[in-house]
């Protein structure tokens, strides 16, 4: 029985873990290596900080995903993989490997900007984010009524307007109207990567609920009262939330594993990293060849099923499938107050019945992990 240790607890191993578990006869003995016990389901994040769900309506219990398979669940951290020796490294273990995959996601990049290591507060990870964002409001709620407090979001992508629609409404639940709320972005304008229609309906919505959008406002600086832009203009925030810019975790690289320039993984269309046979990178940390799409959690768990295939393919000397993404998702993009939007291509729909289908397929992902 050969011996597969995944690293990490992302989108596609979870489906991963799910599609070998139920197999009838699995040639290979399963290991998940991750840092944290629980790992979040980024779909319903949104909702955990407008106030709609709980810590468990939208996190996934890893130790008891892998005792439900009879698979070995290990929380340690993993420092460097050495592929010529088939061992992963942590801090006081290596575990040797036949087949490894790994699937650690991304994180802000909070070194390209001056001061938002200090004084950005990343979305990642989630539950530093809400700690921080509790501490904020009590802070807002324990000064004089006459004080205003503002918060500025970076970041004009879906990430970035979910987070400021979801943090108004919880302050407008909380009863805070002493708070400002900005969004702020380099691009020219907000959901870049979507359709006019969209646009329009979220600057309608943002509208709506008095938050200020700068456009074409690249961030150069991070300061403790102010974020301020390549043009100069200084926007006050005394709360910022950084949701732009992925950046990828420093071992694969200084494990000397292919990347870009930029420390992704590259892999080839197999979602095998490149010239390691047993080896795969998978979601935001794999970095495809000559594929063009979107770091999201629709793809990662698409590529479950094709990690899944090549896993067994592999150790059945079989030929490997090849992996291609979707031309179209749908996006359903949620606006805090139970309300959403979806998209697909240039079709566009909102309402609150959009929320309650987000809300039930997002209860029905989480539903296979229980």
């Amino acid at each position: 029985m050969k011996k597969l240790i995944l690293i990490g607890g992302g989108h596609t191993h979870l489906e991963t873990i799910r599609r070998l578990g139920e197999q009838s006869s699995l040639d290979v003995a399963v290991t998940l290596i991750s840092s944290d016990r629980f790992t979040p389901y980024s779909g319903m994040l949104p909702g955990l900080i407008s106030g709609h769900y709980t810590f468990s309506d939208c996190h996934i219990n890893l130790e008891d995903l892998c005792h439900k398979y009879r698979f070995k669940f290990i929380q340690d951290t993993v420092t460097r993989i050495t592929p010529r020796d088939q061992l992963i490294h942590t801090p006081k273990n290596q575990h040797g490997y036949e087949l490894a995959s790994i699937n650690i996601g991304s994180t802000p990049n909070l070194y390209s900007t001056v001061g938002v290591k200090s004084w950005g507060l990343p979305v990642k990870p989630i539950d530093q984010l809400i700690r921080k964002v509790d501490r904020f409001l009590k802070r807002v709620n324990n000064a004089p009524m006459k004080q205003t407090f503002d918060v500025a979001v970076v970041g004009g992508g879906a990430a970035g307007i979910e987070i400021i629609l979801a943090l108004k409404h919880r302050a407008d639940t909380y009863g805070y109207t002493n708070l400002n709320f900005s969004i702020v972005t380099g691009s020219q304008d907000i959901l870049d990567t979507h359709s006019t229609l969209i646009q329009r309906k979220f600057h309608r919505i943002l509208h709506q609920k008095n938050i200020t959008t700068y456009y074409a406002h690249p961030v150069v600086s991070v300061s403790k009262e102010y974020v301020t832009t390549s043009s100069g203009k200084m926007i006050k925030s005394d709360l910022t939330i950084w949701a732009t810019g992925a950046a990828a975790s420093s071992w694969p690289k200084l494990s000397n594993l292919p990347t870009t320039a930029d420390g992704f993984i590259q892999t080839d269309q197999y979602l095998r990293v490149k010239n390691i046979n047993n080896l795969f990178a998978v979601g935001d940390i794999g970095s495809i060849e000559d594929l063009q799409y979107p770091k999201s959690g629709v793809y990662a768990v698409k590529q479950a099923a094709v990690l899944t295939a090549n896993i067994k393919n592999l150790v059945n000397d079989k030929p490997l499938q090849l992996y291609t993404p979707q031309k179209h998702a749908l996006a359903l993009i949620s606006a805090g107050n139970k309300y959403a939007v979806a998209s697909r291509n240039v079709l566009c729909a909102s309402g609150k019945w959009v929320w309650h289908l987000k809300d039930y397929i997002d209860r029905s992902f989480m539903g296979k992990f229980r």
